[in-house]
């Protein structure tokens, strides 16, 4: 998996940006970030977040951004390099077994996860990790196609399959929405389906 998005990377934001820079926009508005907030990331790919991430968060703030792959972190880093942002911190890790101390904190201020959980495998086990990791009354959102339901939904699967090694048939929504209060769901008709972004708050203790 992430060799084949090492394979990928040179062009992926590129793609990605064109078809879902406005659910981008979107997502990273759901957050309500406010400056000197922690977020989390993950998986932060290329790193098409982080300008919108570091815009919100200010250099009070801290970005925590995390990829298995090691291709598209690299090319993350070269964001970060470039635009000397000193509060982002890229974490090479399976999101799996993504934990505090890998990222060196406790917890965090909000997370998002964008056109992840239809591609890790265990991603249940992986949207837990992140949950762990939100602190209370935190924000947590996810972008991601949902591709079920149409009669173009079996042809769509099989091209994302190929290209992005993705199972857009999975309901990703479902463990944010079994703990939150407040689910929000936002779609954008898709090919074969619809791009969904849900967000939720984490209850306070």
């Amino acid at each position: 998996m992430s060799r084949h998005y090492d394979l990928i990377s040179w062009g992926y934001e590129s793609l990605t940006e064109l078809l879902h820079g406005r659910h981008r926009l979107q997502a990273v508005g759901l957050l309500n970030l406010r400056a000197g907030q922690s977020v989390l990331d993950v998986p932060c790919g290329t790193g098409a977040n982080l300008p919108l991430l570091e815009d919100r968060v200010g250099p009070s703030g801290r970005v925590l951004a995390s990829d298995f792959s090691a291709g598209m972190l690299a090319r993350a880093q070269a964001k970060v390099d470039r635009e000397a942002w000193r509060n982002t911190t890229l974490v090479q890790a399976d999101a799996r077994e993504l934990t505090g101390a890998a990222l060196g904190v406790e917890s965090v201020d909000a997370v998002i996860c964008m056109l992840g959980l239809t591609v890790i495998p265990d991603w249940e086990r992986a949207f837990d990790r992140m949950w762990d990791l939100l602190a209370p009354g935190g924000r947590f959102v996810i972008m991601d196609l949902y591709l079920d339901g149409t009669p173009l939904s079996g042809p769509a699967n099989r091209y994302y399959r190929l290209i992005a090694q993705a199972d857009s048939r999975r309901r990703f929504w479902e463990p944010l929405g079994e703990r939150v209060p407040d689910l929000e769901m936002h779609d954008h008709r898709w090919f074969g389906g619809v791009a969904r972004i849900v967000a939720g708050t984490r209850p306070a203790l």
